[in-house]
C-alpha cells in the first residue's frame, strides 16, 4: 500500500456524501487500483442519514466478508460545526437526542470518528433535552467512536481553548491514554488564528514574504506559541506534544501555506503529525455543486469559500519531498501513523 488516505471526500466520481449502498465495491475497486488504504470522509445532510445508516451496515457485511480490503471505515465531518468555514451548508446542523443516538450507534459498523467543533459547547450544556455534551461524548466513545475536533467557533478564542483543554482532560481522565484517543481536523483551517496562514489570490501573496516572517522568524520552542499563534492553535500544538490528540496537516500548499507546515513538522515531529488531503475529484460535494478560479486548485463554494482541496496523494507527497523531507517521512505521515490512529480500539481507564 503506498498510502492511506485518512480524511478526503471523492475518489473518480464518487462523492462520498452521496454515496450509495451498492456503491461500495466500486469504491474499494477504485481505491485498490491505486494502492490505497482510504477511510472516506462524509459531510452529512439530516435527510442523508437513514441512507448514511445503510451504507455503514452495507459496508459491516462487506468487511466481514473481506470484500473490502482497502476501505478501512468512514468519517463524518459535522453536522456540530463552528459557523464559519466552506463546508456544504446543509453538512452543519444540530441534530436531536435520537438522531445523535443513530449516529453513534454506526461505530460498532465501521465509523470511526466523527468531527466536531469541541468548543460548540460546554461539557455540562445540554445538546437536547436532558442530553449533556460530556454525555454526547461517552455515548460515542462507548461505542468505539471518537472524536476528531476542528470547525472551530471564532468569536472567543480562550474560550475555545479552554474548552479544548477541559474535553481532552475528561476523555483521557475517562478512557485509557492514548495519542490516538483524540484526532483532529487539519491544523490552523477554521481555527481563530493570530497570523496569516495561507495566501490564495495574487494580491495575497504579495504580502506573503513579510507576513510569513511574522511567523517563521521566532523559535516556536522558545517564544510564547499563544500569542504567535493564538490559543487554539498552541493548545493543539501542546496537546500532540503531551501525546492527548494526533493533529493533522495539508501538504497542498494552499489549505496551510507549506513554510508553515515545514515548521509544523519541524517542531512536532513526523512521528506525530497525519498527512490529510481533504481532496475530492468530483465537483460536488454532499449534493451542492464545487467550482474553482485560476488563483488556486483549491474546491469552492458559490461564495468563494474552500469547500476542499483537489490535490491528491501524489501532489501532496511531491510538495512533502520539496521541503526537504525523506520518503521515510512521506511513509510515515502518509501511511503509519494514519493507520495507527484508524487501527486504535477504546480501552476503559485502569482503576
Amino acid at each position: 500500500m503506498q498510502a492511506f488516505l485518512y480524511h478526503f471526500h471523492g475518489l473518480d466520481d464518487l462523492d462520498f456524501s452521496s454515496l450509495s449502498p451498492d456503491e461500495l465495491p466500486r469504491l474499494q475497486k477504485a481505491a485498490q487500483a491505486r494502492d490505497y488504504g482510504i477511510l472516506p470522509t462524509v459531510y452529512l445532510r439530516r435527510e442523508n442519514l437513514p441512507r448514511l445508516v445503510e451504507v455503514l451496515r452495507e459496508y459491516d457485511r462487506l468487511a466481514q466478508a473481506g470484500a473490502v480490503p482497502n476501505i478501512a471505515g468512514f468519517a463524518i465531518e459535522g453536522p456540530l460545526l463552528g459557523p464559519q468555514g466552506g463546508i456544504p451548508r446543509a453538512g452543519r446542523w444540530y441534530p436531536s437526542a435520537e438522531e445523535w443516538a443513530a449516529i453513534a450507534s454506526l461505530g460498532p459498523l465501521g465509523l470511526r470518528y466523527i468531527v466536531m467543533a469541541p468548543d460548540a459547547l460546554d461539557l455540562t450544556e445540554t445538546v437536547d433535552g436532558s442530553l449533556t455534551f460530556a454525555d454526547l461524548l461517552v455515548s460515542f466513545y462507548e461505542q468505539g467512536l471518537r472524536i476528531a475536533v476542528g470547525h472551530y467557533h471564532r468569536d472567543a478564542p480562550e474560550r475555545s481553548a479552554g474548552r479544548l483543554r477541559n474535553v481532552l482532560e475528561f476523555l483521557h481522565g475517562r478512557y485509557k491514554s492514548s495519542p490516538y484517543l483524540v484526532l483532529t481536523d487539519h491544523l490552523y483551517n477554521d481555527t481563530p488564528r493570530s497570523f496569516t496562514h495561507a495566501w490564495r489570490t495574487p494580491e495575497a501573496r504579495t504580502r506573503r514574504d513579510a507576513e510569513l516572517r511574522h511567523v517563521l522568524d521566532p523559535d516556536w520552542h522558545e517564544t510564547d506559541l499563544r500569542s504567535l499563534l493564538g490559543p487554539v492553535s498552541a493548545e493543539m500544538l501542546r496537546a500532540a506534544q503531551d501525546s492527548l490528540l494526533f493533529p493533522c496537516i495539508n501538504f497542498d500548499g494552499y489549505h496551510v501555506d507549506l513554510e508553515i507546515a515545514r515548521r509544523t513538522v519541524e517542531y512536532l515531529g513526523t512521528d506525530k503529525l497525519i498527512a490529510l488531503t481533504d481532496h475530492t475529484e468530483v465537483a460536488t460535494m454532499a449534493q451542492e455543486p464545487l467550482e474553482r478560479n485560476a488563483d488556486n486548485p483549491l474546491w469552492l463554494r458559490d461564495d468563494g469559500a474552500v469547500a476542499a482541496g483537489s490535490s491528491g496523494f501524489e501532489k501532496q507527497r511531491e510538495n512533502i519531498l520539496s521541503l526537504g523531507f525523506d520518503e521515510a517521512a512521506v511513509r510515515r505521515m502518509f501511511l503509519t501513523n494514519p493507520v495507527a490512529a484508524v487501527d486504535y480500539r477504546i480501552q476503559p481507564a485502569t482503576a
